[in-house]
């Protein structure tokens, strides 16, 4: 069975400019996402200035702001790095050996093995998204959050904060707000990103601190540099 150096759960902004970062200096990456088709999927076309040499800025085009299109271009650079493995599954829980997070369980069935799991969920955390009357459990609009993933981590000790954001109207879509969990700042370490409850357990991206697509670029970057120098 295929194990990672670092598997990454959530192909949001923190966590693809994470995996694209660590794939292109050569670590092995596992990038799991429940859709492709919202790997580092904007709400609203993304506007610099971008961290310099990032997967943001690679994938923008002034010519073509269209969401959707920056979506694809930025699939399309993580799929062409071969030492990247962008799959699709929905992780449930957390797989430890002797105290160590050693990858993840899916609800598809096969585990996803690493040497070291960052967890990039983003909003997806004990979810509820509100759109008028409607309510539902959801991390954004028709996505489903990760129930079974945070249940678990509840009941291993982690603490949480609740947060809510807005996301504003646009000419395709409606607003709506999403209320979800991010991790107590005492659970996790913001200079080595790590949650310091269980060894080989990362975290970055909205699931730890609030942020813009620019700011979740450079924490995904950050981290990047930071597994580089434990990995030697």
């Amino acid at each position: 069975m295929r194990r990672y150096q670092v598997l990454i759960v959530g192909a949001g902004f923190a966590g693809a400019e994470a995996a694209w970062h660590l794939a292109r200096a050569g670590v092995e990456v596992g990038l799991l996402t429940q859709s492709l088709d919202s790997v580092m999927m904007p709400f609203l076309p993304p506007k610099p200035p971008f961290p310099q040499e990032s997967l943001l800025e690679k994938a923008y085009d002034p010519q073509d702001e269209r969401v959707w299109a920056f979506h694809a271009r930025a699939k399309y650079r993580l799929e062409a790095e071969p030492h990247l493995h962008l799959f699709q599954a929905t992780a449930t829980g957390l797989l430890l050996e002797e105290g160590r997070v050693v990858g993840v369980r899916t609800w598809e069935g096969p585990p996803a093995l690493a040497e070291r799991v960052v967890l990039a969920v983003g909003s997806f955390l004990g979810a509820r998204l509100f759109l008028g009357e409607v309510e539902e459990e959801a991390g954004r609009l028709s996505e489903a959050s990760y129930p079974d993933l945070f249940e678990e981590l509840k009941a291993l000790g982690f603490r949480f904060v609740e947060r809510e954001g807005a996301v504003p109207e646009t000419p395709t879509t409606p607003g709506y707000r999403v209320r979800y969990h991010a991790f107590h700042p005492e659970e996790w370490e913001a200079e080595t990103f790590r949650l310091q409850r269980l060894a080989g357990l990362y975290a970055v991206g909205l699931c730890v601190r609030e942020g813009d697509y620019a700011r979740m670029s450079q924490e995904g970057k950050r981290l990047a540099e930071h597994l580089l120098h434990e990995l030697g």
